[in-house]
């Protein structure tokens, strides 16, 4: 099988707006790896049972045959790109493709281990509730960022971060210029907050980590300079909006 690759993926258009096609869209940015693919997609597949849901995959250019495997997935929308995107724009393109009533950012180092959806859905009833995740950070200075105990915490983790479709058009998406993935979600998250929504974490969400292939692929020099600048532009974004912090005023 040869996989046709999208040359102009703002072409696809966008259903931000659109009406609701399943109960759930679990986005991934495939960069390699696909055996982790799979085991997230399977375990999607276990615990989630006969629910409406899709796995949308925006698909990197690094490995063909992790892309013919994606291809005959079922439940999966598959949008292979033919040039590589960053970490922030690639989830960009997968919230775009979208159709469920939640959309659900996820890693490919995560395992749903139960109905996680289930508990998501109870959590996004509460109107206030505008982001949930599994893990979470919180800052007591807006510096120096540390694991939170919730439920209301300064940063939800990327490996898993839940949402109401419908609020996307008011929050606003990822900033596509975050190439790499740390502080990307915590700015994602004062988004969230800015738009007038709490974000926080429950730790009885039935999820497993795995080992974070990127971080360990990538040199430890590279992850820091990486690392560094994504944390100056959020910054940039929100250090002076002390109101926005869970903890200081």
């Amino acid at each position: 099988m040869t996989v046709q690759r999208i040359r102009h993926p703002q072409k696809l258009g966008d259903r931000l707006r659109s009406p609701d096609a399943c109960a759930a869209s679990f986005v991934v940015l495939f960069d390699g790896w696909p055996a982790d693919l799979e085991r997230l997609h399977a375990s999607l597949a276990r615990h989630l049972g006969a629910r409406d849901w899709e796995l949308v995959v925006v698909d990197n250019p690094v490995d063909s045959e992790g892309s013919e495997r994606i291809a005959v997935l079922e439940r999966v929308q598959h949008v292979p790109v033919r040039d590589h995107l960053g970490w922030a724009a690639g989830r960009n393109l997968g919230l775009r493709q979208a159709g469920g009533a939640i959309v659900v950012i996820i890693d490919t180092s995560v395992e749903v281990a139960g109905d996680v959806l289930g508990r998501v859905e109870r959590h996004l009833e509460d109107p206030e509730i505008g982001l949930v995740g599994r893990w979470g950070v919180v800052s007591g200075d807006g510096f120096h960022f540390e694991e939170g105990k919730g439920p209301d915490v300064d940063g939800v983790e990327a490996y898993f971060m839940a949402m109401r479709r419908g609020d996307l058009a008011k929050t606003g998406l990822f900033d596509a210029k975050f190439k790499w993935y740390r502080n990307a979600d915590v700015d994602f998250s004062f988004k969230v907050r800015d738009a007038g929504y709490r974000t926080v974490i429950d730790p009885a969400l039935p999820l497993e980590r795995h080992t974070h292939r990127l971080w360990e692929t990538t040199a430890e020099g590279k992850r820091d300079e990486l690392s560094r600048k994504n944390f100056f532009r959020f910054r940039d974004h929100w250090g002076e909006r002390k109101d926005l912090f869970v903890a200081l005023d």
